[in-house]
């Protein structure tokens, strides 16, 4: 058996090799960010990597997914290393996509950098040969719960089932044959150069709700009217004095916004939609 450090060191070397090439990588991946479902040209990017390097693999899993697989040499243990391919929607940020807003402000540019790096190190090092186990490279879309109207459509439209990118993989099987997956996520309190272990983590639900009244014209008649806005403010009042009955040992989170908030100024609003997050520790 081959030693681990000499193995590791093997790896190193690989990537070292191609350090300005996966850099630029996470660079290029970074100007042009997309929303979840929607990373068409970050995927490729992904599938390109792995075609390069010979890796077998499958796109258009949960629509933009891609997974590639090393074979190990002695068994049939599965370790995933995966990658978020997605961005979120900040216009105010310095890299934001003008168009769509997109901005990779949690930083998964850096994630598809890291899984092509490993790519390079195993495939170059030639050490799958010596490991007892396989490897799954996978880029995973949708980490970012946003946009969830977009994504009901994907679902009415047969293309996915849930809303997230990881839940869709686990239900088209992806994860069938993968023992454990682990993945690195950017953050700003760890210090430049050092790694942290992630702690729990809360779960959650999402919420879409519909307030109707009844339209009638602002200025002209507005007793005719049911405001439908007044009712979803009333909604997110009573949410925030509902606040300090929350358990601290809960960790509960609730933060909704008001995604749709009338037609017209002139017009009461008699259609209005509100999106929020529930989390907590025990969801």
């Amino acid at each position: 058996m081959a030693d681990v450090q000499a193995l590791k060191d093997r790896v190193f070397r690989a990537i070292d090799a191609h350090r300005e090439e996966i850099v630029a990588l996470g660079e290029d991946i970074r100007v042009h960010p997309e929303l979840g479902f929607k990373e068409f040209r970050t995927s490729l990017k992904v599938a390109e990597r792995f075609c390069s390097l010979g890796i077998d693999h499958t796109t258009g899993l949960g629509v933009t997914g891609v997974k590639g697989l090393l074979s190990g040499a002695r068994s049939a243990a599965t370790v995933a290393y995966m990658g978020e391919l997605d961005s979120v929607l900040v216009r105010e940020h310095p890299d934001a996509d003008p168009a769509t807003g997109a901005a990779h402000a949690c930083g998964h540019n850096a994630q598809i950098a890291n899984l092509i790096a490993l790519a390079y190190g195993l495939v170059e090092s030639g050490v799958m040969a010596d490991l007892d186990g396989n490897i799954a490279l996978i880029a995973v879309p949708a980490e970012e719960y946003v946009e969830v109207e977009y994504r009901m459509g994907l679902r009415a439209e047969g293309k996915l089932e849930f809303l997230g990118g990881k839940p869709e993989l686990i239900r088209l099987g992806a994860l069938d044959d993968v023992q454990m997956a682990m993945m690195t996520h950017q953050a700003a309190r760890t210090k430049p150069g050092r790694l942290s272990v992630g702690g729990p983590s809360n779960g959650c639900v999402v919420k879409q709700i519909r307030f109707e009244g009844v339209a009638s014209h602002a200025g002209g008649a507005p007793h005719a009217g049911v405001n439908a806005l007044r009712a979803a403010m009333l909604a997110m009042q009573a949410i925030d004095a509902n606040r300090e009955t929350f358990k601290d040992e809960d960790h509960i989170r609730v933060h909704p916004i008001i995604t749709k908030g009338g037609e017209l100024v002139n017009v009461i609003p008699a259609d209005v939609r509100m999106e929020t997050y529930v989390r907590g520790a025990s969801v």
